[in-house]
């Protein structure tokens, strides 16, 4: 059931983007993935937030499943920023993660109604380094959703976000 539908959003949690990713330089796409890399130290799977005009960081997220399962680095940076920001203005900010977003990351974050969505390494490319992930791609699970109006791109800093997956021995299990 839509939560929309059932009257359990707000309408101020309703999927509304009013972020305008194209209008954002790569450079300050990259500058973004730049501190969700140097985020890595434990694990290759981080996310930091960013207000999508000033382009300020508001929330960061390193993955913490050996705590809790579900504690992905978005669903991390997601808890973040709520208990930094309140649950708000999700259409006006930019999620970055070093990692493209697995299914139950990316339906969070269209839930959440966030403008849009950057990753580094491809979910083909985190399979080749050995970790368990579904077929399905962040692009699949956006457009599969007929209300979502997140923005996505991959590929940002790709090379630097590959190594952190295929180099992940370094990382504690």
């Amino acid at each position: 059931m839509c939560l929309c539908a059932a009257g359990l959003l707000s309408n101020s949690q309703r999927v509304n983007s009013k972020t305008n990713m194209a209008s954002t330089s790569l450079k300050d796409h990259e500058a973004a993935m730049q501190v969700a890399i140097d985020l890595a130290t434990q694990s290759p799977f981080c996310a930091v937030i960013t207000n999508a005009i000033s382009g300020k960081i508001l929330a960061k997220g390193v993955n913490a499943t050996p705590s809790n399962p579900i504690l992905h680095g978005e669903i991390v940076c997601m808890n973040n920023y709520v208990s930094l920001m309140g649950n708000k203005n999700w259409s006006a900010i930019i999620l970055y993660t070093t990692g493209e977003p697995c299914p139950m990351c990316m339906s969070a974050l269209i839930w959440a109604g966030i403008g849009g969505v950057v990753f580094g390494s491809s979910i083909n490319t985190i399979k080749k380094s050995g970790i368990a992930a579904f077929e399905y791609s962040a692009k699949d699970i956006n457009e599969a959703s007929s209300f979502s109006q997140t923005q996505l791109i991959g590929g940002v800093l790709e090379t630097q976000c590959d190594a952190l997956f295929l180099n992940r021995k370094k990382f504690n299990p």
